[in-house]
């Protein structure tokens, strides 16, 4: 089924508030204790994303940003170089951005939220007992 050409710019814009919202989950929400299940549970599927489908589909691989990507072809300029937090830098910034430094620094704070997550999930399992 071919979707009209005028419902791609607004499934654009839903996939970035998607990718936003995502985004400050991951920052932000370990700071409410009773999300700190599904902060941890959505960072790890992200983390398998990145390096388990990744395997196949490039490291880093993400489904909505595959996903954004491919709405954006029918938009205009297509599939941007780097990552979906790259193009938001930059956007941000209005500076030109390393893409592979962007992608490690991405990862390096992601890693120190899974283990902050992992930390503050296994404190609230044995305070709970």
């Amino acid at each position: 089924m071919k979707m009209k050409k005028s419902v791609y710019p607004f499934l654009n814009a839903a996939f970035h508030a998607l990718h936003i919202a995502v985004i400050m989950f991951f920052l932000l929400g370990w700071l409410v204790p009773a999300l700190l299940p599904w902060h941890l549970t959505l960072l790890l599927a992200m983390l398998g994303s990145w390096f388990i489908l990744g395997h196949w589909l490039g490291t880093g691989y993400c489904p909505i940003s595959d996903w954004h990507w491919k709405i954006k072809q029918h938009c205009g300029p297509g599939k941007p170089d780097g990552s979906y937090i790259h193009l938001v830098l930059q956007h941000i910034t209005g500076k030109t951005l390393n893409s592979a430094r962007v992608d490690k620094w991405v990862l390096v704070i992601t890693l120190f939220l899974t283990l902050g997550s992992l930390l503050l999930n296994a404190r609230n399992l044995f305070l709970a007992e």
